[in-house]
């Protein structure tokens, strides 16, 4: 006769089977599994969002605060020139009836720089007869020479085996120079401008002063010349007509003609940041014109990020500068070129590349020499334009009134100017919360300015002042 199971009996059975089916070490292996997937995933996810969609970085509050894991970024700008990105544009001297297979120097050198943080932009032309050093790829280098020879060279003729050809050449040339690290290159001939421009329906230049060529060519060979002239004022340009305004020189120079493409360059940007590219015919024919025209090594699947970018950008963050004024003729060779300036270059660079919030709040700057070392106020103003606060920002007082100071006081005299203010504290080498207010006691002798930011320099200032306030642009 078999005997019933006791109730005990069946709870130890339950027990067992309850612990057969729920293996507790399995499940805590596929749980941390799945932790480490969505881990992994995460990490993956905002990497892949920073590289597509600079500035528009996810934020995942959950795993915000993991390691490796961004999540997006808090910061107001870009702190160093290598938080940007730069692009080297070079517009190829090449015209309508020229082969496409042949060398071509540079006729234009423009960096383009984006501070994905502030959502600023700014372009910088470098003047194409500038004696540059070419570096020859083994960390020496090969020669100087005009910076519009480089892409030729590194293309078709003496380093045509530089790695990377001339668009790399180019793009370490002007790192090795300038100290301007380049992220991707845009080749364009300025033929190829014209489709471009007639694909967008034209633009609209605001003509800043005459300019006239009795013989312009569009073609290297034929004898089909005429005479084009532009008067200041608003003009809507066509393809033809925008690269004539671009190319032309006979009634100035070169420096006229760089602030001329720099004009063109940006009412195709206006035009462009008009067009309503939601209109999906319209976006696929101008990528289409683009592919056809320059030669990039911006990967495609990031064109929509950078587009998305410049939308946010705006032409009201965007500044132009050329390094003209930091150039002089000299007798470095057969050709016409020019040497430059290595300080004011820097002072000019520093303008673009500097920390944008600095040039927006684009607060002015008293600078006093409260000591008894001659012309230090004098020497610090230098130190600001190096970091890009232009000449027309800075006021200096050697003598202070006459009095001696032992501290160093930097005063925020608006409490409208505390970026600035800081900024210079820093390259002061001054701790935090050395900032005063204009409503401090301390600052009352000061206020009688028309700046923003007072900066009374003591006996207590590190010397030499470049010892501390540093030389890199954007720092």
């Amino acid at each position: 006769m078999t005997k019933d199971p006791s109730p005990e009996d069946t709870n130890n059975a339950g027990d067992q089977r309850y612990r057969g089916h729920f293996n507790v070490p399995l499940i805590v292996g596929i749980f941390a599994f799945s932790l480490l997937s969505l881990y992994a995933f995460a990490a993956m996810a905002t990497q892949i969002d920073d590289d597509l969609l600079p500035g528009n970085e996810l934020r995942i509050p959950v795993v915000q605060a993991l390691p490796f894991v961004e999540g997006g970024n808090d910061k107001d700008s870009a702190e160093t020139i290598d938080e940007r990105i730069n692009i080297l544009l070079l517009g190829l001297d090449q015209r309508l009836d020229d082969a496409s297979d042949e060398p071509y120097r540079t006729d234009s050198v423009v960096v383009f720089t984006i501070d994905p943080f502030a959502k600023t932009a700014g372009a910088f032309s470098i003047p194409r007869d500038t004696l540059v050093d070419i570096p020859d790829g083994d960390g020496g280098v090969f020669i100087r020479n005009r910076i519009n020879v480089v892409y030729e060279m590194g293309e078709y003729t003496t380093l045509s085996s530089y790695p990377g050809g001339g668009a790399q050449l180019a793009m370490d040339t002007i790192d090795l120079n300038f100290g301007i690290p380049i992220d991707y290159y845009v080749v364009m001939n300025w033929a190829s401008f014209i489709e471009i421009i007639d694909e967008l329906g034209g633009i609209d230049v605001n003509v800043k002063r005459y300019a006239y060529d009795p013989a312009y060519a569009e073609c290297s060979f034929c004898s089909n010349v005429y005479p084009v002239e532009f008067v200041p004022g608003p003009e809507h340009m066509d393809g033809q007509r925008a690269l004539a305004y671009a190319r032309i020189r006979k009634s100035d120079d070169d420096f006229k003609r760089i602030e001329r493409q720099q004009d063109v360059m940006q009412a195709v940007a206006q035009k462009a940041l008009s067009l309503n590219l939601f209109d999906v015919g319209k976006a696929k024919s101008l990528y289409n014109q683009y592919t056809q025209s320059v030669s990039t090594d911006i990967p495609a699947i990031k064109v929509p990020g950078l587009a998305l970018l410049g939308t946010q950008v705006g032409l009201d963050n965007l500044r132009t500068v050329s390094a003209a004024g930091a150039t002089y003729p000299c007798n470095c060779g057969p050709a016409a070129v020019l040497s430059w300036d290595p300080v004011k270059f820097e002072e000019l660079k520093a303008q673009v590349f500097s920390d944008s919030i600095l040039s927006q709040e684009y607060a002015r700057v008293e600078v006093l020499n409260g000591t008894v070392v001659p012309d230090l106020a004098g020497d610090f103003a230098g130190v600001l334009r190096g970091k890009g606060i232009s000449s027309e920002q800075i006021l200096i007082d050697e003598y202070a009134d006459g009095n001696l100071y032992d501290t160093t006081i930097v005063i925020d005299v608006n409490d409208d100017a505390d970026h600035t203010a800081g900024k210079v504290a820093e390259w002061l080498g001054l701790p935090d919360g050395s900032v005063i207010s204009g409503s401090d006691a301390r600052a009352a002798d000061f206020l009688d300015t028309s700046a923003g930011v007072v900066v009374v320099l003591g006996a207590d200032v590190p010397m030499p002042l470049g010892s501390f306030a540093g030389t890199q642009t954007g720092g």
